[in-house]
């Protein structure tokens, strides 16, 4: 019989038992009691925060508030006031799960972590009065504050080593030193809490569109390392979360937070002068105000969002934006959205730089590097018709700009206004020239969700009833380089009604037949490209309707007009309508009208009357109309029948016929080409006046109907202009063909001699120019610059101090003039002579530099006086920062070459347009108080009050 065993003994072997499982991380003590605690901070919004009755909210408590209910199990949360503090407690098991983190190897070594359950993107939020910061390594001469402890401290650590990171204990004291003006740039991940107590007032300091994306990483659950059966636990029940309940929780806490009657836009914020964000956070720009404009004819309210592209992409997807306002749609660059309005065509050109002379078109830069967009839809062309020229790739025009600056690259090609304001911007507009040629074009659309058709009607709808003159208006406050800029092309589109729309939508291209010989009207030149007037014709009618065109060549009319017939080709030029060609096609009305005329000897005179050709034979082209008209009218005169205009013309020469039969248009250019004196025109009286027209295939109204509206928008003063390009009509000024051989032969010899001569002086003369521009060049840069330390002298910072002014004038902004004294200067260089004071001023100048942004500017005034212009300031305190820096600097020990020099300075700082509104005024005052300064202990800086 076995004896009872006692309480005790039971209860301490349960303990036992107990205490080694949980030891060995299988039955946590939580999930026995089926309890849970899980941390979160006090202010994390919008993952967690506790809210104005003191309640756990946010994303990361919804979704553990759903976890709970999976797993059948009570949640409690609990909030610390300080981040690491909330790492610690579950680090050593005081609470249960942390709610959610990012990533790092420091942390995959204290905890156990869960899937990623939402990622999310760490950013640089940069105060309103940056302009130039495009990313983290321009941070370098500023602090960036950072919260301790959260992942961004090491992020920044290991890929901004550089940086100088302010750390803060609580995110609040974060926001309340960038809002007090102590640092200039903050680190954080959850972006401006919207819990803040002066939310709008930091938001507007430091706008969203300016922020910089650093790094992207997920979000994560976290357990202790050792207690591996509640990261099972909790893995399971994430697991049973469904997509769609994950996706709503993320809707409600990491959407835009847009109304329900408010279109959102996303906009890329580098892309000035189309779309990018003013000094103060605004959205700015062409397409901004396009869609303003769009907003004033719709009645449709609309709110802006500065992303990226692919962000503006993904948050289409989402659903948590409506809209992007311009994106560039080619084979290289598909977007997986809807293309709701074609917005825009911007040109894009090369800009050169003006170190390399007699560039003035691409195949000059061959050996040369061209900066192109990774993306640009032009690339393979350029590579194929260029294959000498080494083409660099770059994602922004930042980079290419950069690269540029560095002379890594010869050339950029990018679009013209953009990189007209980038080269501004960083000062280097005088560095680089435009190529009028090549021109490629760039299409931008406004995007829209694949399913979303019903916006996109009603985005086209809008944008087709606003003026064109209301667009040409937006365009031109906006473009500086403004020729066959886009709506002013667009204005001349004729308009199409439906069917003729539709009917363009479904054909990729139209087939064009031309005659390869066939001088002015259509003829193929030495470089196998169709040219000619119904070339130039079509042009502008594909200009105006957007029909492509592709064209194929025929040695003769005859062979032309039967593959129109048989639908080889669409249509045909300088076509003229009889009663049974009307029978198989389509014709156009007549866009081009000349007289027939005959082309003969000349030693029969002017014959003004066909009566003059009865019995004589006249040569002309096979398929012409005009063939029937001789046959039926004039029976007296026999006709032969030619291929083209030069077998016409050799018939003539050869006496096989007694004249030729053609267009005045296409004889003059005979004679004039092959500068025959032998030969002349008349014109008689009996002709008919040839009209052109353009032969369309019978079963294509549609396409009859779009060109004949084109036609009608040709004006006269571009007929003319057409005209004049083709007809230089000097017949009697040329020789025969043998006469020219015999003369040739003659003076061989000598245009060799004088060919020679003026190459030997061309190249004498070529490096005459070289050196006179390079002198140009350095003495221009002698007569702007300081010689000693290269910086700007008196005369450069009177031009563009003067040149602010305007700038700021107009934008209501402000700008600083700090006039700079070194203190104890002159006792170095009259002590250790002027070579170490040459030493220590150009030391000087070189911090100087570094305490500005590239778009202020730094001068050497005089002597040992130096003045620094600030641009594009909001406030005296920025003025202030940038004063501070200096004082430190220029304190700092100055390492020479024979001493180690310690000095100070003294700042006066006069403010536009407070102290005065010219260059006189501003200076004046700066220096004035830089002298008070001087006289109450030296040192410091002060402003006028």
């Amino acid at each position: 019989m076995m004896k009872p065993v006692s309480l005790i003994t039971i209860l301490l072997f349960y303990f036992l038992l107990h205490a080694s499982v949980v030891r060995a991380g299988q039955i946590p003590v939580a999930m026995s009691q089926g309890e849970f605690t899980i941390a979160i901070a006090k202010s994390g919004y919008p993952l967690y925060f506790l809210d104005e009755q003191g309640n756990a909210a946010g994303l990361m408590t919804d979704l553990w508030r759903l976890w709970a209910k999976k797993q059948e199990v009570a949640v409690t949360f609990v909030a610390t006031d300080k981040w690491v503090e909330s790492l610690e407690k579950v680090k050593t098991g005081e609470i249960d799960i942390h709610a959610g983190l990012a990533t790092t190897p420091d942390r995959q070594q204290h905890f156990s972590m869960s899937r990623a359950l939402f990622s999310v993107k760490s950013h640089f939020y940069l105060h309103q009065k940056f302009s130039d910061i495009t990313n983290g390594n321009n941070l370098t001469p500023y602090s960036v504050g950072v919260l301790k402890g959260s992942s961004n401290v090491e992020t920044i650590r290991k890929y901004y080593p550089a940086l100088a990171l302010k750390v803060f204990d609580t995110e609040t004291a974060l926001f309340d030193a960038a809002l007090n003006g102590k640092i200039l740039a903050f680190a954080n991940t959850l972006g401006i809490s919207k819990k803040y107590k002066a939310h709008n007032e930091l938001s507007n300091l430091f706008p969203t569109a300016k922020r910089i994306n650093f790094f992207q990483d997920d979000i994560v659950a976290a357990v202790a390392k050792d207690n591996l059966a509640l990261a099972d636990f909790v893995e399971q029940g994430l697991a049973k979360i469904s997509t769609e309940e994950q996706a709503a929780i993320e809707q409600k806490w990491l959407g835009l937070g847009k109304q329900d009657d408010v279109l959102t836009l996303a906009f890329y914020t580098r892309h000035a002068p189309f779309s990018a964000i003013s000094p103060t956070g605004k959205p700015q720009g062409l397409f901004i105000d396009l869609w303003k404009l769009w907003s004033k004819h719709t009645g449709q309210k609309i709110d802006f969002v500065g992303k990226s592209l692919d962000e503006s992409i993904a948050l289409v997807k989402k659903k948590q934006v409506d809209v992007v306002v311009s994106y560039p749609q080619s084979k290289q660059m598909r977007s997986p959205l809807l293309p709701a309005w074609h917005l825009y065509t911007s040109n894009s050109q090369v800009y050169v730089s003006n170190r390399l002379e007699n560039i003035e078109n691409l195949i000059d830069l061959s050996g040369k590097t061209l900066g192109v967009y990774h993306t640009a839809p032009y690339k393979e062309n350029i590579q194929a018709q260029y294959p000498d020229i080494k083409l660099a790739y770059f994602s922004s025009t930042d980079e290419m700009i950069h690269a540029a600056e560095l002379e890594q690259i010869d050339a950029m090609l990018g679009s013209v206004e953009n990189l007209r304001v980038k080269l501004v911007q960083n000062n280097l507009q005088s560095s680089f020239r435009l190529l009028e040629k090549p021109v490629y074009q760039a299409k931008m659309y406004s995007l829209v969700a694949k399913d979303n058709q019903q916006l996109a009607q009603e985005i086209k709808q809008g944008f087709e009833q606003i003026p064109i003159n209301e667009l040409q208006e937006i365009e031109k406050r906006w473009l500086v380089y403004r020729q066959e800029s886009y709506f002013d092309l667009h204005s001349q589109k004729v308009k199409l009604d439906a069917p003729e729309r539709d009917w363009l939508s479904q054909q990729a291209s139209v087939k064009v037949g031309m005659v390869k010989k066939w001088q002015p009207m259509e003829f193929i030149d030495k470089q196998g490209e169709f040219r000619g007037i119904n070339r130039d014709v079509l042009d502008i009618v594909s200009q105006r309707t957007g029909l492509k065109f592709q064209y194929t060549g025929f040695d003769n009319w005859e062979t032309l007009y039967q593959a129109l017939l048989d639908k080889k080709v669409d249509l045909v030029g300088s076509a003229e309508p009889n009663e049974m060609r009307k029978r198989h096609l389509l014709f156009t009305d007549s866009y081009w009208q000349l007289p027939w005329v005959i082309l003969h000897q000349r030693h029969l005179g002017h014959q003004p009357s066909i009566d003059f050709f009865y019995g004589k034979r006249l040569a002309i082209v096979k398929g012409y109309d005009m063939i029937s008209y001789f046959r039926k009218t004039y029976p007296q005169i026999s006709l032969t029948l030619v291929d083209n205009g030069d077998d016409g013309l050799l018939a003539v020469q050869k006496g096989l016929a007694d004249g030729f039969v053609e267009t005045l248009a296409i004889a003059s250019e005979l004679i004039k080409r092959e500068s025959l004196v032998t030969l002349m025109i008349s014109v008689v009286e009996e002709h008919t006046v040839d009209y052109s027209h353009i032969a369309v295939r019978k079963d294509w109204p549609a396409l009859n109907s779009i060109i004949d509206k084109a036609l009608l928008s040709i004006s006269q003063d571009e007929k003319d202009i057409i005209y004049e390009n083709w007809f230089g009509l000097q017949i009697s000024t040329g020789l025969d063909k043998t006469v020219v051989m015999r003369l040739a032969v003659q003076v061989t010899i000598f245009i060799l001699i004088v060919l020679i001569i003026i190459m030997l002086w061309n190249r004498r003369l070529k490096t005459v120019i070289s050196r006179t521009k390079a002198l140009q060049v350095k003495m221009d840069h002698m007569a702007t610059h300081d010689s000693l330390t290269g910086l700007a002298n008196r005369v450069l910072l009177k031009d563009r101090l003067n040149m602010s002014i305007l700038q700021h004038h107009r934008q209501h902004a402000k700008l600083a003039v700090l006039f700079i004294d070194l203190d104890g200067f002159k006792n170095i260089n009259d002590t250790h002579g002027h070579d170490v004071g040459d030493e220590l001023l150009i030391q000087i100048a070189r911090r100087l530099e570094a305490c500005v942004r590239k778009s202020d500017t730094v001068v050497r005034f005089g002597g040992d006086e130096f003045v620094l212009l600030l641009t594009d300031l909001h406030k005296s305190s920025e003025a202030a920062y940038i004063a501070g820096k200096v004082l430190k600097r220029a304190q700092q020990p100055f390492e020479l070459s024979t001493i180690t020099a310690r000095i100070g300075c003294s700042v006066g700082i006069a403010m536009y347009p407070d102290d005065g509104e010219t260059d006189t005024d501003l200076l004046k005052v700066a220096d004035t108080l830089m002298y008070q300064v001087k006289a109450k202990g030296k040192n410091h800086f002060r402003f006028s009050s």
